[in-house]
């Protein structure tokens, strides 16, 4: 018998380690089951009793010489193959020689029809050897994986005490795996990362995951904590393992907010996101204890907010010179309403407009933070059968959904803009909702100009995006590209060029906004 080093990845080995680390003098043969080769052994056993299925649990490796199989018909022994494989064995090795001279053939068709891996073991090891070597190993494992994963968590819940937000628990994360991580939200915005040099980076790390685990709150996905490859790219020991235990206390670092805001405020904010019903009347004192008074004509403009910390977010919010504000941190998500006066009449200014340049004003002041403004609802005046309430809600969930799309709206048009409208996102948001085939055809639009970019790096793709944003104004085109009106011009006509059309034509002007915006829905850097 030889013995090995197995894998620290998991607590337990595969069945392909065991075979090659402690079974490789038996002389191995495979003989059914050969797709399930590295599926993980949780104990080796060795028995040679017949209607031993019950006493297991799943996840062995069943060693036998077969000696309570002898004498038994081929219907018997195809019905024991087949009972194991209901236990969820991991595989059954029979040392031939002694009661077989090889492994009987139905066993062999058992086993195949029950993708179980049946194994011959064609010379003699100790039974007795291997259980005690592999088993010692399995139950080190689990010690190790304890004492990490206690370290992990101890570390996380002293970040908790000291109030510290989840920078910080990233990190340490990032240090006992010795990996970078990454957080997302369940909207597919950047929360935060550690061991990455800059974003680009870190979206790097999420599209080649190693392991990945749910970040949950109040039984609801919040967001995802996703390790990638080490710098040696070699194994990361108990990557799944470390992620779900340290899924918890993140989830906690991202919606403690503390004493923030007005409860009032707060609460109207979640009851609005969850979506619970509310009479018009009730609206209206909810938002007047909210300080939103309803008195006058006035619009709620509902926003939401994210940043790799909520509470970065939650400032950013508060900080923004808006006459009235209710504001809560529901998943990770700062959620808003903001009371604007209805004007009347000519030269009346856009609500949702007054609410993003206020909060743009801020500008550095905003930091990381992403905002999405939603569409505004009338309250003063509501009728007998307006579900304002309803609306408001619809909105405020829809911001929180586009959160994720302004990021790749910001990575196409080339700008560091940290505040966008709902409407302005809606054409993304209906790309991704679009039939396959469609999303399919407006890709080969531009697939000419992808497949260029892809060869000789000459960013035509981006190119384009940002010309027809800017409604074909060379001039604005160029001074938002970095680049001369005449170098413009011509990557213009090598677009016209590759693609066969112009797509500045005001015929396929929408398609080809379309289409260019379908990248992004997919992923495509630009």
């Amino acid at each position: 018998m030889t013995s090995g080093r197995l894998s620290t990845s998991s607590t337990t080995p595969t069945l392909r380690e065991v075979l090659d680390s402690h079974l490789a003098a038996a002389e191995p043969r495979i003989l059914s089951g050969h797709e399930h080769l590295d599926a993980p052994v949780c104990w080796v056993h060795s028995s040679e009793i017949y209607e031993i299925g019950p006493l297991l649990t799943g996840g062995e490796l069943l060693l036998t010489t077969g000696l309570g199989l002898r004498g038994l018909d081929a219907g018997t022994r195809k019905h024991y193959v087949r009972d194991l494989a209901q236990r969820g064995v991991a595989a059954v090795a029979i040392e031939v020689g002694r009661t077989f001279e090889e492994v009987p053939e139905e066993m062999v068709r058992a086993g195949s029809a029950a993708r179980l891996p049946i194994i011959e073991l064609r010379a003699v090891v100790p039974f007795i050897d291997v259980c005690r070597a592999v088993n010692t190993s399995i139950a080190a494992r689990e010690v190790d994986e304890l004492r990490v994963r206690s370290a992990l968590v101890d570390a996380l819940h002293d970040d908790l005490a000291a109030g510290a937000g989840v920078a910080p628990m990233l990190g340490h994360i990032s240090e006992r795996l010795d990996a970078p991580v990454v957080l997302v939200s369940t909207s597919g915005a950047l929360l935060s990362a550690h061991g990455v040099d800059d974003d680009s980076a870190a979206w790097r790390v999420v599209d080649r995951a190693v392991a990945e685990a749910a970040v949950h709150s109040k039984g609801r996905p919040m967001a995802r904590l996703i390790v990638g490859e080490c710098a040696d790219a070699g194994e990361i020991p108990f990557a799944d393992s470390l992620l779900r235990a340290a899924a918890g206390p993140v989830a906690v670092g991202l919606t403690r907010t503390g004493v923030r805001g007005s409860a009032l405020a707060a609460r109207l904010v979640e009851d609005l996101v969850d979506g619970r019903p509310m009479r018009p009347a009730d609206l209206r004192i909810r938002l007047a204890g909210a300080g939103l008074s309803a008195a006058g004509p006035t619009l709620v403009v509902p926003l939401a907010a994210e940043a790799p910390d909520p509470r970065m977010a939650d400032d950013a919010v508060a900080g923004a010179q808006l006459d009235a504000v209710a504001r809560s941190i529901v998943d990770a998500t700062v959620y808003a309403l903001a009371a604007v006066p209805a004007g009347r009449g000519e030269g009346t200014v856009d609500p949702v407009d007054r609410v993003a340049s206020t909060l743009t004003a801020r500008g550095g002041g905003l930091g990381r933070t992403t905002i999405v403004v939603g569409n505004p609802c009338r309250v003063d005046d509501l009728g007998p059968v307006a579900d304002t309430a309803a609306a408001l809600s619809e909105s405020l969930r829809r911001c929180g959904r586009q959160l994720g799309l302004a990021a790749s709206t910001a990575a196409r048009l080339g700008v560091s803009r940290r505040v966008f409208t709902s409407r302005e996102l809606l054409a993304d948001e209906a790309v991704r909702a679009l039939d396959p085939a469609v999303r399919a055809e407006l890709r080969a639009m531009v697939e000419p100009l992808v497949t260029y970019d892809g060869r000789s790096s000459s960013d035509l793709v981006r190119t384009l995006t940002v010309h027809l944003s800017n409604g074909c104004s060379a001039t604005r085109s160029a001074a938002a590209l970095h680049i001369g009106r005449q170098s413009l011009y011509q990557r213009i006509e090598r677009i016209r060029t590759l693609l066969g059309f112009d797509p500045t034509d005001p015929a396929v002007y929408a398609s080809m906004m379309l289409a260019l915006r379908s990248l992004t829905s997919e992923g495509h850097q630009l």
